[in-house]
């Protein structure tokens, strides 16, 4: 039967390398939909499972590799203890690299009590039991693998030889230009040029780019994010021009009609780390497409960027704050620039005078203070909490013995009443009772064995909701042990924010926002039953 205690979810996946969706004929690709009529038509020939599941998918991902959001999300919920059962068309949408399916596959799952099915190969764990498939899964796994280097060997040959013909493979379209009449050809979107040559235009005169992008915002000129949305939608609008817009399109030498096919390179097939080729000794195809401004503009700008000192410091020894400091107002990250700086502030105030950014900024030393105190309380939180939940279990496992002894002793006494009914209903038949004794005493020990029943339904009760109780704190012990190893800490680390902060937002006169990695209701329990004052510094 199944258990509800947990959810079923089904996976779906579609390559990268399908083009349905890119190309914008569809919604979401056949495939997607292939494989979600699949896992229908298998759960309604199977009636132990429900008719439907909670349906996780991630459209354009590569399988050979587990950094997908959709896969980031179910590993989450199974990690949570939200997961009973997860279906998938065949082992490949899961993964197509042999050592992380095996390892899921082999020991995550099975030690979780996960149940896995792969429709077209066959495989439920349920059918196989203690085994997990062995060779024959191994091998599936390796040659997924296998297949899906060489697919994207492939894939790559063919794009690298439609870049060297001069057409366009290269994803979405760059602000200024538009999709030609003829397939992977891209035509002059005059409009958007237009902004791109005052851009040229200005950079040639020796404007920086700080002023460029302060100017565009004062003409109230639709970011690129934003014009893009408005004409091919699915875009992350960004709201104002900055730094970086601008330097990306004075940067671009697309825009001179030219093409640098190949201006990085993945370090290996189904990673996500790119190696950048150096400008130099990048490849230039000439007279691809209709060009926006002459060479001659694109050098001048590109001297005028090369005059500008790197908006980001370039130096290895990055605070560990830097990934987490956000602004409140505009949502942009913090910069502190240089090593010797010791104040966190917003820049976009400096391209724009509508934005409250000139009020986001905070010392170094106070941030670090005020993030490393909050971390200690919620490390005490925790610690009350995890001393609490081992106390309750304590108490619940006496409570649990003794309700399994109340039942038993109340099964004793329903069969004792049951034996007494049989014993009287001998003695009447063998004239030892009369008619209306028999029956007097048989409805006295009915009535005892109906309230034993009773008491039996509501001993069940209570042990079911101790049960359920004990299986709770027991899945939030190992998420609380976890952070614990944190407790006494006096410094910000790398691997302590990673383990323990999502985002820092700070807002104007230096209020600070922390969001925690953990999950939120533990968060909100633990303040509303512990020390509801003592996490103000993080409020």
């Amino acid at each position: 039967m199944w258990d509800d205690s947990r959810k079923i979810y089904s996976y779906i996946r579609l390559s990268q390398e399908d083009g349905d969706v890119e190309c914008g004929s569809d919604s979401e690709s056949c495939s997607i939909s292939s494989q979600r009529s699949c896992i229908r038509q298998f759960l309604a020939a199977h009636p132990e499972l429900p008719d439907t599941c909670e349906e996780i998918v991630d459209d354009g991902y590569s399988g050979t590799n587990l950094e997908r959001p959709g896969m980031q999300r179910l590993l989450q919920l199974v990690d949570a203890g939200e997961v009973g059962t997860i279906i998938v068309r065949d082992l490949s949408r899961f993964s197509r690299n042999y050592l992380e399916a095996g390892h899921y596959l082999e020991f995550v799952f099975p030690a979780l009590d996960i149940r896995f099915i792969s429709i077209n190969d066959e495989f439920d764990s349920v059918v196989l039991g203690e085994e997990t498939g062995g060779l024959e899964l191994a091998i599936k796994n390796l040659m997924n693998q296998i297949y899906s280097r060489d697919i994207s060997r492939k894939i790559k040959s063919v794009v690298d030889m439609k870049k060297y013909r001069g057409e366009y493979a290269f994803g979405a379209v760059p602000y200024g230009y538009r999709k030609g009449s003829e397939k992977n050809r891209i035509a002059v979107d005059e409009e958007a040029a237009k902004v791109v040559r005052q851009i040229f235009g200005w950079a040639a005169e020796g404007i920086s780019i700080t002023q460029i992008a302060k100017r565009l915002n004062e003409q109230n000129v639709k970011t690129p994010s934003a014009y893009l949305a408005a004409v091919r939608g699915r875009y992350k609008v960004r709201a104002f021009w900055g730094y970086e817009s601008v330097r990306n399109i004075l940067n671009n030498r697309i825009y001179t009609g030219d093409t640098e096919p190949f201006k990085s390179h993945v370090v290996k097939v189904g990673s996500n780390r790119v190696k950048l080729i150096p400008e130099e000794l990048r490849e230039v195809i000439p007279d691809t497409h209709e060009a926006i401004i002459s060479r001659e503009q694109y050098y001048l700008a590109k001297l005028a960027v090369k005059s500008v000192a790197p908006k980001y410091p370039q130096h290895r020894n990055l605070s560990p704050l830097q990934p987490y400091l956000v602004c409140g107002c505009c949502g942009n990250k913090l910069l502190k620039g240089k090593a010797s700086n010791k104040t966190w502030r917003c820049a976009s105030s400096r391209y724009s005078d509508a934005l409250d950014c000139s009020g986001v900024l905070i010392d170094n030393d106070r941030i670090s203070s005020v993030l490393l105190h909050a971390i200690q309380n919620q490390c005490d939180l925790l610690d009350a909490k995890l001393q609490r939940m081992q106390q309750e279990r304590k108490s619940a496992k006496s409570e649990h013995e003794l309700l399994l002894a109340e039942k038993k002793g109340c099964a004793a006494e329903l069969e004792k009443a049951q034996g007494e009914k049989m014993l009287h209903y001998e003695a009447y038949v063998a004239g030892n009772l009369t008619k209306a004794e028999f029956a007097a005493k048989r409805q006295a020990l009915t009535a005892k064995a109906e309230a034993c029943k009773s008491q039996l339904c509501l001993i069940e009760q209570k042990l079911a909701e101790t049960e359920a109780a004990d299986s709770s704190r027991e899945s939030l012990t190992p998420e609380v042990k976890r952070f614990l190893d944190f407790k006494g800490v006096s410094e910000l680390t790398p691997e302590l924010l990673k383990a323990l902060v999502k985002r820092v937002t700070v807002f104007p006169e230096n209020a600070v926002r922390i969001e925690w990695n953990f999950r939120d209701e533990l968060a909100q329990q633990l303040l509303a039953e512990e020390i509801p004052q003592r996490h103000e510094s993080a409020s």
